[in-house]
């Protein structure tokens, strides 16, 4: 493992690193490093662990990344990266992690990432995406996927219809972060139905409206419950079982009276963000 985690490193990534040939990780987070990230990487196919995060890496993902098969994490979150997520990388089938949160990334998130069996944590929020998570007809590997995930986030894109709704009955599911994208849908009235983990609901500035679905009230393991900035109206769902609630927010909907009575709860919610 080449480690150099946060050493005030400048400048760009030699081609040089393309002999370093048995490593099997490269840490470089937490530095001032630029430039695209070169093309040798395809030397390191014993590369298991690559982590750019943090840094103003610019370019394209490299395509021929799809060479380094031995790949778990992948993490470029936090730079200045453009252009589409490569086709070539549905080759990386062992991957686990898959960070690219905070780029300048467009395009749709692809159908093959439903062959990705292992995939616990792919974070794609603060990108330019687009589109929709194709459905069951288009990528039917691709519910198997959802299926598996312990967290979702793909917020501050401009991603339309997001997910299937089946998808909001995924058992192990504990993170779902979609804010900020043009949603323009309901929510599914089942959507806590069958989820016992989770502990982030962050659904604010998406265009959701109607009401909160009730189901919600069964999530007994929530802990941040982000509803604001929506169309939403109606009354609110009993929270009375959300003993875990730590933070709850409704600012900028139309739900209720205003009274603290109308979250159906013996707390007492000073912190509560309603308007």
């Amino acid at each position: 493992m080449l480690n150099l985690k946060a050493q005030k490193l400048v400048g760009s990534i030699p081609a040089s690193v393309g002999n370093l040939t048995y490593i099997t990780g490269i840490n470089l987070i937490d530095n001032n490093l630029h430039g695209e990230i070169p093309p040798e990487m395809d030397r390191r196919q014993s590369l298991q662990y690559l982590n750019f995060s943090h840094n103003s890496f610019c370019g394209k993902i490299p395509n021929n990344l799809s060479q380094c098969t031995q790949l778990r994490l992948l993490n470029l979150e936090s730079n200045r990266i453009k252009g589409s997520i490569p086709n070539q990388l549905s080759s990386l089938l062992g991957l686990k992690h898959l960070w690219l949160y905070g780029n300048n990334l467009t395009g749709t998130i692809p159908p093959w990432m439903g062959n990705f069996s292992l995939l616990s944590s792919p974070f794609l929020g603060e990108n330019n995406f687009q589109g929709s998570i194709p459905n069951e007809e288009r990528a039917p590997t691709l519910e198997l996927l959802l299926i598996r995930l312990e967290e979702f986030a793909a917020k501050a894109n401009n991603l339309s219809s997001l997910v299937p709704s089946s998808v909001y009955n995924i058992s192990s599911i504990k993170v779902l972060a979609v804010t900020q994208n043009q949603l323009n849908r309901e929510l599914p009235p089942n959507v806590s139905k069958i989820l016992p983990n989770l502990a982030v609901f962050h659904y604010a500035a998406s265009n959701f409206t109607r009401n909160i679905p009730v189901s919600l009230s069964n999530a007994s393991s929530l802990q941040l419950f982000d509803l604001g900035t929506n169309g939403l109206t109606g009354t609110l769902p009993n929270l009375g079982s959300l003993q875990s609630l730590l933070w709850l927010n409704f600012e900028g909907n139309s739900l209720g009276s205003g009274k603290k009575s109308d979250l159906n709860s013996p707390w007492d919610y000073s912190w509560v963000k309603r308007k």
